[in-house]
């Protein structure tokens, strides 16, 4: 895993304090192939009073992360990490495991209103049909 890198660093460290999140938003858009800059980092948490306590002890990291912004959410655009589990994938980045939406996960949770969500929109339905990438 590349140490310097503070997104990484925070799903590990989910990961190691075992917090049940699915990534959301824009860093989830760019691993599904739309490569766009974001300022946060969207995190969709399970409800709990465990999951609360867990996400308590990763926050001293945030504290260490200052260039670091976590959206932390129990809902996103009315669904919820219950919701979302049919629409969760794994992928390995740098040996990090992360939980994230996949496209048809982050077409439910992004609105039809705001500009950022109208062109991820966009480009996640190319990439899903395919046309997104080209040689």
């Amino acid at each position: 895993m590349n140490g310097g890198d503070p997104l990484l660093r925070l799903l590990a460290r989910l990961r190691e304090e075992g917090v049940e999140y699915v990534l959301v938003g824009g860093q989830a858009v760019r691993l599904n192939g739309f490569l766009r800059a974001t300022e946060d980092v969207g995190v969709l948490l399970r409800p709990t009073r465990e999951n609360g306590e867990r996400v308590k002890r990763v926050l001293d990291f945030l504290a260490s992360a200052p260039d670091l912004i976590a959206d932390l959410l129990f809902d996103a655009n009315g669904e919820t990490y219950e919701s979302v589990q049919p629409f969760v994938r794994e992928l390995i980045v740098e040996g990090v495991p992360i939980r994230l939406l996949n496209i048809d996960g982050l077409l439910r949770i992004k609105t039809r209103t705001r500009e950022k969500d109208l062109l991820d929109r966009q480009m996640l339905e190319r990439i899903q049909q395919g046309l997104g990438a080209e040689d």
